[in-house]
């Protein structure tokens, strides 16, 4: 006879389970108890999802059960075995430790980076790597050596890519689908997940599906009451919630971030993530309050004892220091207190030693210094691109807003200049088709003559698109995104170019005394973009100053004498705008702060309904926006 009381019945249950499963002998520590409640939910709710799926578990009449034992025994943990084996939820094995030619399928002797990544000790614990280098020097394949060496050594099962945009994050999906068996054993199927919110519309995705019970009758109180294994049904349908159950995947990070927001699905997000590598690219490409749920991110891969690597062209120090100190904190360990200014560098946090850099020499074939030639007119530019276009070149103008793009592409057709338009606005179809021919076009194996032609495109063709161009023109942007842009240029090797690349700037002049609009009265759309119109002045006036980008040993400096101590002094005109801007960057590091869910409290929604994905924010936004649905009838 069981008890009405339902608290009696659920102390009846522990009890019952207690003696099926008892406790582990080792001694538990309530700090590190407190923070695996997240884990552990996470594990919850996997389990309930299997458990409720009624083609591998039948309802069971209790008054037909002997026992709890019995059906323990008997019946569940037969069931349980085909459950997890058709749900494809165990990690695929990993490989032996491989060289990084066989890891890579490369031909090519690795850079110095990617020799560091293959050859540098792992010490026991957590683990933070930083890659610092220049773009294009191959530091995802570094990051995948990494990766490779925790997998095979049984500290991790599988790795996730989080980028900034769905643009990069397909373009990395692509990247990664060509290697990612490599880090598993022979004759294992590994599974492979494309994490964002319109993963289902891009080419190629294929996934391991997992089994989900459709069929039975509801159950409740009437028929409108939803199944438990229909419940499960519709998440295992959604990708972004599973994606982290995949043996490696790619994806944007906001698909990570909603694994530290109290979200639902949270728990079951994190529980996958953090047997995972996390290797966040761009990671300088996020604003303030996205950089404060990376801290997070980071946060609780430490607390949990997992593996994360950040990479980055353009990091300034005090962010790479924050971001070190996030994982410190909760790791137990040191702060980051290595002042070295080396580049190209690779920073490697460990409890036993604390942070540590170590200087990488530069690839031989990728040192250049580059001349940057600064345009005071946007006709002065679409001049330069129509002679650049006339003689077959391949030509990237990067604009600041859509708006302006849109005009800088009726301008070449005007001219009569062939000419293609990228940007986010597209409908989704129509981007991802756009974006496919971009990287057709202007990838590594494009030829001439069919390069010829000019690419009229916003920030989306900024980073992690291996397109390369004959003559780059941008407009003034902070100098960590014009170092990204010029990345874009004579990227590949082509022996049909001649003469020297030059990177050319549209931008006002920075005089000693600017006026309050010296910014806007040129580009006024992009002075929403860009509100800190002192760190344009400082980008103009140290290109002006220093006349060329010198990667990678320059790069450095050119960071810092934006972003860091090295900066001018803001001219007056232009302080006001700038300290108001510098205002909301440090209130949107404290609302993400404040929305990131605290390790010390342990799993407790505090009797909160946690929102759905769709309203919690990981950006944040000025303007409300609404999800247009376009329908040809």
């Amino acid at each position: 006879m069981l008890p009405h009381n339902s608290c009696d019945v659920v102390q009846l249950f522990v009890n019952s389970v207690g003696e099926l499963l008892p406790p582990p002998s080792v001694k538990l520590d309530g700090r590190r108890m407190v923070r695996a409640s997240f884990v552990v939910a996470g594990f919850a709710v996997l389990c309930d999802w299997l458990g409720s799926n009624e083609d591998w578990f039948k309802y069971k009449d209790r008054r037909l059960l002997s026992s709890l034992e019995n059906y323990w025994k008997e019946d569940a943990l037969k069931h349980a075995e085909k459950a997890v084996s058709a749900a494809g939820i165990l990690p695929a094995r990993s490989a032996p430790a491989r060289t990084f030619r066989e890891l890579t399928n490369s031909a090519f002797e690795p850079s110095p980076m990617q020799q560091w990544a293959e050859g540098v000790a792992l010490p026991d614990g957590p683990l933070l790597f930083i890659l610092e280098d220049e773009t294009g020097s191959g530091k995802t394949e570094a990051a995948l050596m990494l990766a490779h060496r925790l997998i095979s050594g049984g500290r991790a099962e599988g790795l996730y890519v989080a980028l900034p945009t769905m643009a990069t994050a397909n373009a990395m999906f692509g990247r990664l689908a060509a290697l990612y068996k490599n880090l598993f054993a022979v004759g294992e199927t590994p599974s492979i997940a494309l994490a964002h919110g319109r993963r289902e519309m891009v080419k190629g995705f294929r996934e391991a599906v997992l089994a989900a019970g459709r069929r039975e009758k509801p159950f409740g109180k009437d028929d409108s009451d939803e199944t438990a294994s229909a419940a499960c049904a519709e998440w295992i349908a959604d990708d972004r919630r599973r994606s982290f159950l995949a043996d490696a995947g790619a994806g944007t990070i906001d698909q990570a971030a909603l694994a530290i927001l109290p979200t639902r699905y949270q728990s079951l997000r994190l529980f996958g993530l953090g047997s995972k590598v996390l290797v966040i690219d761009e990671v300088h490409a996020y604003d303030d309050y996205v950089q404060s749920l990376v801290c997070g991110l980071l946060a609780f891969q430490g607390a949990l004892g997992g593996a994360a690597i950040l990479l980055s062209a353009t990091l300034p120090a005090g962010t790479r220091s924050n971001l070190v100190n996030a994982f410190a904190h909760a790791a137990n360990g040191p702060e980051d207190d290595d002042p070295s200014a080396c580049y190209p560098r690779a920073t490697l946090w460990s409890r036993e030693a604390g942070s540590r850099a170590f200087p990488i020499d530069g690839r031989e074939d990728r040192a250049r210094n580059l001349p940057v030639r600064t345009l005071n007119s946007v006709e002065e530019a679409f001049d330069i691109i129509e002679t650049a276009a006339a003689k077959g070149q391949a030509v990237l103008y990067l604009r600041n807003t859509v708006g302006d793009a849109f005009a800088a592409f009726r301008e070449m057709q005007k001219r009569g200049v062939n000419a293609m338009l990228f940007h986010s606005r597209f409908a989704l179809g129509d981007r991802l088709d756009v974006e496919d021919r971009v990287r057709e076009k202007f990838g590594s194996d494009s030829k001439p003559p069919d390069r010829s032609c000019v690419l009229v495109a916003t920030q989306v063709a900024e980073q992690s698109l291996d397109i390369d161009f004959d003559l780059v023109v941008t407009d003034l942007a902070p100098i960590d995104l014009i170092i990204q842009r010029a990345g874009r240029l004579w990227r590949h090797n082509r022996p049909e170019r001649q003469g020297t690349a030059e990177l050319f700037v549209v931008s006002p002049d920075p005089v000693d005394d600017p006026p309050a609009d010296w910014y806007s009265a040129m580009f006024k759309g992009a002075s929403y973009v860009y509100s800190h119109p002192g760190r344009l002045w400082q980008t103009a006036r140290l290109l002006q100053r220093e006349g060329a980008i010198r990667s990678p040993g320059g790069l450095r400096a050119l960071v810092e004498g934006v972003y860091g101590a090295a900066a001018d002094a803001l001219p007056e005109a232009l302080g006001t705008k700038s300290y108001d801007t510098e205002g909301k960057e440090g209130a949107n590091r404290n609302q993400g702060q404040a929305n990131v869910l605290k390790l010390s409290k342990g799993y407790d929604r505090g009797g909160a309904p946690w929102d759905v994905e769709e309203r919690t924010p990981t950006r944040l936004v000025d303007q409300p926006q609404a999800i247009l649905r376009l329908a040809r009838i």
